[in-house]
């Protein structure tokens, strides 16, 4: 995953949002994204995706009245066991394959003003930001330094 992470030209940031899929079987699949970011997104599902699958996928971001609908491809998959609990639930990152204006900066927009958000850089988290802040196009590094330097030097971490 640390490696995966380098590897990255976008901004991941966690958030907690609804997503539907529509799978090629023609099919839908509702699942929670755990994380977001202008080239893909992290998700949690209670049935699973399959690597290598084109999959249609709908969301909504926060403060915004349109929906979100790309198309993507599942790049992995797996089962994990929650501790104490009986159900196994499934990860899966996701691709985005024709991520386009206005959708591009909308969720660019969002993943920036994120580094606002307290609680995403307290216990490591600026550490995960920086690491992908590196990789972001000139512009977008530059606006994300601005907005973590007005931060201030307060008790973040």
């Amino acid at each position: 995953m640390e490696g995966e992470r380098s590897k990255r030209k976008s901004l991941r940031v966690p958030v907690n949002l609804d997503v539907r899929f529509d799978l090629v079987d023609g099919s839908s699949l509702r699942a929670k994204i755990i994380n977001l970011g202008t080239e893909g997104i992290f998700v949690k599902s209670a049935e699973p995706l399959h690597p290598g699958e084109s999959v249609g996928l709908e969301f909504l971001l926060p403060g915004t009245l349109n929906s979100i609908q790309l198309v993507g491809e599942v790049m992995y998959s797996r089962t994990n066991e929650e501790e104490g609990e009986d159900a196994a639930y499934h990860v899966a990152g996701i691709k985005f394959s024709d991520l386009e204006e206005p959708y591009h900066g909308m969720i660019r927009d969002y993943t920036l003003k994120m580094l606002d958000n307290e609680e995403l850089l307290r216990d490591g988290g600026i550490l995960l930001v920086l690491d992908d802040l590196r990789n972001l196009p000139p512009e977008d590094r530059l606006k994300a330094y601005h907005i973590l330097i007005k931060k201030g030097s307060g008790p973040v971490l």
